[in-house]
């Protein structure tokens, strides 16, 4: 893992193309994610509520740069201060699907941010896999 990258993975038990339909219906979401909501989409633009209901509530605007096959990627910040660029890939593999939820943060903020909120979003993509994966499973 690189020192300005927040990564969690997850094996989830269902089928490839099940857990590619829920991950990319972001209008739904609101419906099984505690911790990401997209309250607009518009093409490649998003806007998005993180860490819903906790005191690390954030609304912030993203941009899809790939919604291809088992593979979101989006980027969203000032690339002067503070950027992420996050993807979550999909993989086929024995006993179902491998999760990976990842974000590469750049900017010369990047390292005092993590420092500060590194294991929040740890927290925050684990809580995003297991939530996919129990809807995935219903």
């Amino acid at each position: 893992m690189q020192e300005n990258e927040v990564r969690a993975e997850l094996v989830i038990p269902a089928p490839i193309d099940d857990v590619w339909r829920v991950l990319v219906d972001f209008a739904g979401y609101a419906n099984w994610n505690p911790v990401m909501e997209y309250t607009q989409v518009d093409g490649v633009h998003a806007k998005v509520k993180a860490a819903r209901g906790t005191p690390f509530e954030r609304d912030f605007d993203g941009e899809f740069t790939s919604v291809e096959p088992y593979v979101v990627a989006s980027r969203g910040g000032d690339p002067a201060t503070f950027f992420g660029q996050h993807r979550w890939e999909l993989t086929a593999v024995d006993g179902g699907t491998r999760l990976v939820n990842v974000e590469t943060f750049s900017g010369p903020m990047a390292t005092d941010v993590l420092g500060q909120t590194r294991e929040v979003l740890v927290a925050e993509f684990t809580t995003f896999n297991q939530a996919l994966s129990d809807h995935v499973t219903r």
